[in-house]
């Protein structure tokens, strides 16, 4: 079977499609696009230079408009966190107040209570059962927090 100029540039277009899901950003998915373009110009029989341009300005002007809007839309690689990542400046209640001398506690997140340390020691006084407290970080299985600064 011998392939025509437009199957080849269809054949690249699908290829580039697929590899968009693996490598976040849609610039393969513009390039894609590109190559439809080209499959276009050839089926029409232009010549491989005019090919070649088509799916130039084609990928271009999908780079330039259709790209930041599909980046509004969500598909920028980076849609949620996950793990302790999406812990991060979250709130917490405590549950168990903290030991001024070591800085530990526990506080509870979304119904998981977890181990914590303050993050500066002299807090230890006003962090008491029940108050709120922002994650600032994660150590193993160790939260560190502060306290949460009063809303105006």
């Amino acid at each position: 079977m011998v392939w025509d100029a437009w199957q080849i540039w269809i054949a690249v277009g699908l290829g580039l499609t697929v590899l968009e899901v693996f490598v976040p950003g849609f610039v393969l998915a513009c390039l894609g696009l590109g190559s439809f373009g080209g499959a276009v110009a050839a089926y029409f029989e232009a010549t491989y230079e005019m090919q070649l341009v088509a799916s130039a300005l084609i990928a271009l002007v999908a780079f330039l408009f259709l790209r930041p809007f599909a980046l509004k839309m969500g598909f920028s690689g980076n849609e949620r966190l996950s793990g302790v990542d999406a812990l991060l400046g979250r709130e917490c209640i405590i549950t168990q107040a903290f030991d001024s001398s070591s800085g530990l506690g526990r506080c509870k997140v979304d119904g998981d209570d977890w181990r914590a340390k303050l993050l500066i020691r002299g807090e230890a006084n006003e962090a008491r059962s029940g108050k709120i407290v922002v994650i600032n970080k994660v150590e193993s299985n160790t939260l560190i927090v502060s306290l949460k600064a009063p809303s105006k």
